[in-house]
């Protein structure tokens, strides 16, 4: 059985989040190769920090140029493309097939659509988009506008185009080619993106998929490796089952509630670090926390994300980032960048109890791995924060005078007064 220590180290290595990070920028190679290990990055409109996606390379790697992100997703040929996985992700090209295998969502779709409307516009976007350039949906719409409108009920407006641009996407029929400055998808035909691709059928891409899953998380229950790619549980239980056969993946039993213990799957290729010594502010879509009930489980905090939550139920501010020191996740802090007073502004800053850990509250360590109380915490998170900023192009951190939590004072004095560690 692991302990809960040896899971959290396990966990975080696996993610490539357990070690501090190297000085200097990363290269192509070093950003593909993490890459390669997390397997997905989620993409989210929301821009009050960063673009979701662009936050979790710069946990692990440090102040990386996100063009080269940009690249491997908007240029051909990509190996990187955007479909649906967790969320809206960015997934390799190599998983889109087991994506498209397993996508059960519907409410994107158009399958409510009168049929004859649905299909002739379907097949007039194809068109469309097999003699174009990457299209987003609004460009789309102008084409067909000049191709003659249908005249019948529904018409060619933009909800009916994009609803139908939309199950063509989830279907898999088209692709995503990147996303414009505007944040609007480009959508090409699927063959642009992998011509010679073929969709498998459901249990292959689960296997595919909870391989893959089980790599990235390092240790996992079921429920965990089903939630990485929102497969079913049903068929990630059976595809862990069938990995077990390979040796791919080997059963280990976790501590649970009570003195109970629960089942899990652990990557034969794991490593278990003898102490975590790494340092990041963690964003709500990165893939160490995709799963709310396993940081719950792991690291005894309960992350809610703000955004999503009416403002009289928040507990943690609106775009709380998790900020992990050792092995623990040891605070939260609500973020805004206020890219024209070039500030990074600290809305609320609050402790996690050392006491709610599970199985104790192992080492948060701080510089030279030594294990660190608050007023270590409140610096490294500052030295955090200035680093976050610099990348981020922007000139100074600023507490609020009204920021929320029990850390801003220290964390403004600790600022403050620690002028070496500002951008």
């Amino acid at each position: 059985m692991l302990g809960h220590s040896e899971a959290r180290r396990t966990a975080l290595a696996a993610q490539l989040i357990h070690q501090r990070r190297r000085l200097g920028p990363p290269g192509a190679r070093k950003i593909r190769s993490t890459l390669d290990r997390l397997g997905v990055l989620q993409v989210d409109s929301v821009n009050i920090l960063a673009r979701a996606h662009y936050v979790p390379l710069y946990s692990r790697l440090g102040p990386y140029d996100p063009a080269l992100l940009d690249r491997l997703s908007q240029r051909s040929p990509r190996p990187w493309t955007e479909y649906w996985a967790h969320e809206a992700s960015l997934v390799p090209v190599r998983l889109r097939p087991a994506l498209v295998a397993v996508q059960r969502r519907t409410w994107m779709t158009a399958t409510d659509l009168d049929t004859q409307v649905r299909d002739e516009l379907s097949h007039q976007i194809l068109t469309v988009l097999s003699a174009s350039r990457p299209l987003t949906a609004r460009q789309v719409e102008d084409r067909l506008g000049h191709h003659g409108g249908h005249q019948g009920h529904w018409g060619w407006n933009w909800s009916v185009v994009k609803r139908v641009l939309e199950d063509l996407f989830a279907s898999g029929q088209i692709a995503s080619a990147g996303r414009n400055p505007q944040f609007e998808r480009r959508f090409v035909p699927a063959s642009a993106i992998d011509p010679a691709a073929e969709v498998p059928d459901r249990h292959a891409a689960a296997l595919e998929l909870v391989r893959t899953a089980a790599r990235a998380l390092g240790v996992a229950t079921v429920a965990s490796l089903a939630d990485y790619y929102r497969i079913t549980v049903t068929a990630a239980r059976a595809a862990a089952a069938h990995l077990h056969h390979e040796g791919v993946l080997e059963p280990v039993r976790l501590p649970g509630l009570r003195g109970t213990t629960v089942a899990a799957w652990r990557h034969a290729e794991a490593v278990t670090p003898r102490v975590a010594t790494g340092r990041a502010l963690v964003n709500p879509f990165d893939p160490l926390v995709f799963h709310r009930p396993r940081v719950e489980a792991l690291f005894g905090v309960r992350y809610r994300l703000g955004i999503y939550t009416p403002a009289p139920k928040r507990t943690r501010g609106y775009y709380s980032l998790l900020f992990l020191l050792g092995e623990r996740l040891v605070a939260q802090v609500d973020l805004k960048a206020d890219r024209a007073g070039k500030v990074l502004l600290v809305r609320g800053a609050w402790s996690e109890d050392p006491a709610a850990v599970p199985g104790g509250p192992g080492k948060a360590s701080g510089a030279g791995g030594r294990a660190a109380g608050v007023g270590q915490v409140v610096v490294e998170l500052a030295a955090e924060l200035g680093e976050l900023a610099g990348w981020l192009g922007l000139e100074d951190v600023v507490v609020e005078g009204h920021a929320d939590g029990d850390l801003p004072v220290e964390l403004r004095r600790t600022w403050r007064k620690l002028p070496e560690i500002r951008p």
